[in-house]
Order: C-alpha cells, then sequence, then structure tokens
C-alpha cells in the first residue's frame, strides 16, 4: 500500500506545488497537524513553519501549545519542520525585519529565547525538527519521508522500541507508560494521566506465574517479576485489594473509558 499524502486547507503554497499529489482535508488540522502522512508504516504528523515569522507567531498565540499534544496524541511520528533559517543582530535580539524607513522590526527575542523554543519541541512534546530551505526544498523533504515509510526494507519501523529511561535503564513507571503507548490513541499525555490516576496501568496477567514460566520457557523468578511489575502500585501506598469480579473489571474499563475521553477534549 502507497503512502497517502494529506494537506491542512491552510497549506496553499504546498499545495500549488504538489497538486494531485496531495490530497486538500481538514482531517489534518483535528490530529494537530499541517501535514500528514498516511503510510504502511504508520500516520506521520508534520507541523510547517516559516522561519522567523511563523514560528514565533505559533509560539506566542498558543497554536504550538494546542497542536502539538494533538499531534503526538494521534500520529505514530511526528516531526516540525522550520522553512528557512533563524538570523540575529549583533545584539544577540532575533531578526524579524525592517520596517518602511529601514529601521528594524522591534524584537523581545534573543537567541537563547529561541534556543529555549525549539528545546521545548524536542524535549518535552519529544518532536525532532528538521530544517529545509524553502517550499520546494520542503516538498522533496516530504516526498522523501513518502519514499522511506513506503520502503519495507527499514525493518526498524516495524518493530516497536522497549522501554527506555533517562538513564537507559527503565523505571517501573516507565515501563507502565510504555505499555499504555502501545493501544491505538494512546500517547505519552494519555498514558501520563492513566498510570498517574490509577498508580499503575490498569492491566493485568490473567495467568498465574507457573503457567507464565512454563509458556515463556523462563524460570519462576522471571515469570514472578513480570507478573509483578503489573500489579504492584507505583506510589508507596498499599495497594488495593482487587477483586476478580466482572463488576471490579467493568469499574476498571470504565474509569479509564472516561480517562481516554478526557484526554481528548
Amino acid at each position: 500500500m502507497a503512502s497517502k499524502l494529506l494537506l491542512s486547507p491552510s497549506e496553499v503554497k504546498l499545495k500549488e506545488v504538489l497538486k494531485d499529489k496531495a490530497i486538500t482535508s481538514e482531517l489534518c488540522e483535528e490530529k494537530g497537524a499541517d501535514i500528514l502522512i498516511y503510510s504502511p508504516s504508520g500516520l506521520l504528523g508534520i507541523q510547517r513553519k516559516s522561519l522567523p515569522g511563523d514560528f514565533i507567531q505559533s509560539m506566542t498565540d498558543g497554536r504550538f501549545a494546542r497542536a502539538l499534544p494533538l499531534m503526538t496524541e494521534n500520529c505514530t511520528f511526528c516531526r516540525v519542520v522550520c522553512e528557512g533559517k533563524f538570523t540575529y543582530w549583533p545584539d544577540g535580539t532575533l531578526f524579524l525585519g525592517k520596517d518602511r524607513k529601514g529601521k528594524r522590526i522591534p524584537s523581545r527575542f534573543t537567541r537563547n529565547t529561541v534556543h529555549g523554543m525549539l528545546n521545548d519541541i524536542e524535549f518535552v512534546y519529544g518532536i525532532p525538527i528538521r530544517y529545509t530551505e524553502n517550499v520546494d526544498d520542503t516538498v522533496r523533504y516530504i516526498e522523501s519521508l513518502q519514499r522511506y515509510l513506503d520502503s519495507k526494507k527499514h525493518v526498524s519501523l516495524f518493530k516497536r522500541p522497549k522501554a527506555t529511561g533517562a538513564w537507559s535503564v527503565p523505571s517501573r513507571k516507565d515501563i507502565h507508560l510504555w505499555i499504555m503507548q502501545s493501544f491505538q490513541g494512546i500517547g505519552v499525555n494519555t498514558a501520563d494521566k492513566i498510570v498517574s490516576h490509577f498508580g499503575r496501568a490498569p492491566l493485568r496477567w490473567t495467568c498465574s506465574s507457573h503457567e507464565l514460566s512454563k509458556a515463556a520457557n523462563v524460570s519462576l523468578v522471571r515469570a514472578d517479576e513480570w507478573i509483578n511489575c503489573l500489579e504492584d502500585r507505583l506510589s508507596k501506598e498499599p495497594s488495593k485489594p482487587v477483586s476478580g469480579s466482572s463488576a471490579s473489571g467493568e469499574k476498571t474499563m470504565n474509569d479509564l473509558r472516561r480517562m481516554l475521553m478526557d484526554g481528548k477534549r
């Protein structure tokens, strides 16, 4: 299956270049993206910003704050494409151009401010940033992404990476967050809400340690570790007894559904 390219209605310039290669759809904005690529490997969302004006305005008017969480929740892969480059005056102030009289347009943004904004995107939202020279270069980048995602030889895209923590070895919370993100529609933010609410991933093994040990051909100690990883709450407060009744399971599922609905609002 070949990838499909969708553009937000606001992406007029890209549409002029891509023409029939792309479909204009409001679905992009619903998922927090300017550009969507549906591929066999998953959904790729892209926020495209021209530098410096569009990028700065999106940061200050809250568009990024609304769009980036949506994109990370809905897309398998995310990118922010910065079109152009940041330039600065000798005093370190961001260059925003000159007015009709040839005087520099006042700016409260500095090199450090811009670096902070870029760091927020990469470290807070976990979204890689790519730079292109102009619209044509952005189109070349998008087409290269389509070719890459369409290629079955990139096996890494079809394998889910292991859970990792800040120091390479994942904490128990890292593992619970990683497990929750295996469900379609659950991204980093929603997974954190769910795990924080329940004190753990609201899931459990439906077999005994002995059964798991036999099925996976591992030691009983290892099987116990796997089962206890889901059974124990992350907080220090004692675990509440969990009933095996269907009513208790239904309540947990209802709580989970409410958490997911809250995350989509």
